[in-house]
């Protein structure tokens, strides 16, 4: 152990003594504690149906919709700007109880891992005491909504759907409004998350 760290450990103590004793908690503690500090109302909360969706490289009797929830193409409430912006996005990628449902070809397959894009704001920058260490911080109002999707249309590739979405993407987390940030996360098909 340096000297450095040696150096650090007054200022840390605090905030590790009181780690130990949040980590000491039962589960229903720590749900309790967690409830305290958290403001639903500032909680995005998706609006989900029923929708289909078709693989990657599908074409001819081979083509099949899966049946899974997706996002409305209109969604309302807290966080809706960053909904509406992945349905914009997304639009042509899925279909959802608006839209004219496959006539032939739609299954269910619960264990089918579609692609999945997520689009995350964080605004509202304002400080917080955290509730394990005690400390101090800044902490955001974040807005998250995550959709799958598949093909456009017969035989794309993952890779050629992304060279249509990814513009998109790009151009909404540039226009973050001075004081909020703005990121995306990418999910190809088949992966573990």
């Amino acid at each position: 152990m340096g000297f450095r760290a040696l150096q650090r450990y007054a200022s840390q103590k605090a905030a590790y003594d009181n780690y130990k004793a949040w980590d000491a908690l039962d589960p229903g503690a720590k749900q309790t504690a967690y409830a305290a500090i958290t403001d639903e109302t500032k909680r995005a909360k998706p609006e989900r149906v029923t929708g289909y969706l078709s693989p990657f490289n599908q074409v001819g009797s081979a083509l099949k919709y899966i049946s899974m929830p997706v996002l409305k193409k209109v969604q309302e409430g807290q966080g809706a700007g960053v909904g509406n912006a992945l349905v914009g996005i997304l639009d042509p990628f899925y279909l959802d109880d608006t839209d004219t449902a496959p006539t032939s070809g739609a299954i269910s397959y619960p264990r089918f891992k579609a692609a999945k894009v997520s689009l995350i704001l964080r605004s509202s920058f304002t400080k917080s005491t955290s509730r394990i260490t005690k400390r101090s911080y800044l902490k955001p109002d974040v807005d998250t909504y995550s959709c799958p999707f598949g093909q456009s249309v017969a035989a794309q590739t993952y890779a050629a759907a992304m060279v249509i979405i990814q513009p998109d993407i790009d151009t909404w987390v540039e226009a973050a409004a001075a004081g909020t940030k703005r990121s995306f996360k990418l999910t190809p098909e088949g992966a573990k998350i």
